[in-house]
């Protein structure tokens, strides 16, 4: 297996516009496509100068979400050029609009619902407990061994 991943995008095939153009049809199927300024404001590199308006904002996060939910989790298997898969990609060169909202939805859609209470956070401290001393005894096991190979006093 190879530990480069060949880009599915050409050379004159950018991932960002790809991802905009997907997120554009999305928009489209929502009843209220994106506006040309729209556009170029996902395609900026993200600034503190001039931020995103929180309308786009939240609109496109929602178009983002609903993108994700609806692919599913094999899809770069079958379209390499799918929204997920141009995400790996259209980060490259710089830091645009679209591609830290896609980052932001990602990571709220990964993030745990809810802290652990009760017996579920007991077991998690138990098993961190559990695996330190298996730590220790593994590493004084090491040590018993080695004393044994180079005969230490």
């Amino acid at each position: 297996m190879s530990w480069l991943i060949k880009s599915p995008f050409g050379r004159d095939e950018d991932p960002l516009d790809h991802m905009v153009e997907l997120l554009s049809d999305e928009a489209i199927k929502d009843g209220v496509p994106l506006t040309e300024h729209d556009r170029e404001i996902l395609t900026r590199g993200r600034s503190r100068l001039e931020p995103m308006p929180d309308i786009l904002r939240q609109r496109v996060k929602d178009l983002i979400g609903r993108i994700f939910e609806a692919e599913p989790l094999d899809e770069c298997e079958r379209d390499p050029k799918c929204f997920s898969c141009s995400l790996q990609w259209a980060g490259d060169r710089r830091y645009p609009n679209v591609v830290a909202l896609a980052e932001e939805v990602a990571c709220d859609i990964a993030r745990p619902s809810a802290p652990l209470h009760g017996w579920k956070l007991a077991k998690d401290k138990l098993q961190l407990v559990g695996c330190g001393l298996l730590l220790v005894l593994l590493m004084f096991v090491i040590v018993a061994i080695a004393g044994l190979l180079f005969r230490w006093k």
